[in-house]
């Protein structure tokens, strides 16, 4: 059924850009040419394919991990930093700014941030002025329902919650990062 739909909706989309058309213009003959009739050099196609958008807003925050773990608890320690020219504000849609989950070795999740917590269900936003950074730290007792988990390779998944940054909508999980500790 989910194949139907998806082949009829290639068809509706087809139709649709073909009745577009090109209205009788003549688009061969500026083939390959830039606005002024000229080929374009290699400097002005680098220049179409920079970003634009939230991707550029995205392409000025650097967002790092560092995880540390110790003889009876990790720490998980975020930063993200303004490394652009212009000022910023991220929107975050509660009080919730990060999540860590943490899975051992078999991928079955041992630990997580927010289980159990309670975060105020308001929009927050956050200024950011170039050179700035924001820190989030998080520590996890390496217990499972009361217990000590076994030692071992374990893998944390650490992301950075943002929903906006200037009123654009962030779609994929750019400050989202996955590593790997031992648990003593």
């Amino acid at each position: 059924m989910k194949r139907i739909v998806f082949y009829l909706m290639v068809l509706l989309l087809s139709i649709a850009l073909i009745g577009c058309g090109t209205g009788g213009q003549d688009t061969k003959s500026d083939e390959g040419k830039n606005n002024a009739g000229e080929q374009p050099n290699d400097e002005e196609e680098n220049n179409e394919e920079e970003l634009t958008g939230v991707d550029a807003l995205l392409d000025q925050l650097t967002f790092d991990v560092d995880v540390q773990p110790g003889e009876d608890s990790v720490k998980f320690n975020m930063k993200l930093t303004h490394d652009g020219d212009e000022d910023l504000t991220l929107s975050f849609s509660s009080g919730q700014k990060f999540e860590v989950v943490v899975t051992d070795p078999n991928g079955e999740e041992v630990y997580r941030f927010s289980e159990g917590m309670m975060f105020t269900q308001a929009i927050e936003t956050s200024e950011l002025s170039p050179g700035d950074e924001m820190e989030f730290q998080d520590s996890w007792d390496y217990t499972k329902d009361g217990a000590r988990v076994d030692s071992g390779e374990y893998q944390a998944s650490v992301e950075l919650l943002p929903y906006e940054v200037n009123g654009e909508e962030i779609q994929d999980h750019p400050f989202k990062k996955e590593v790997t500790f031992e648990v003593p």
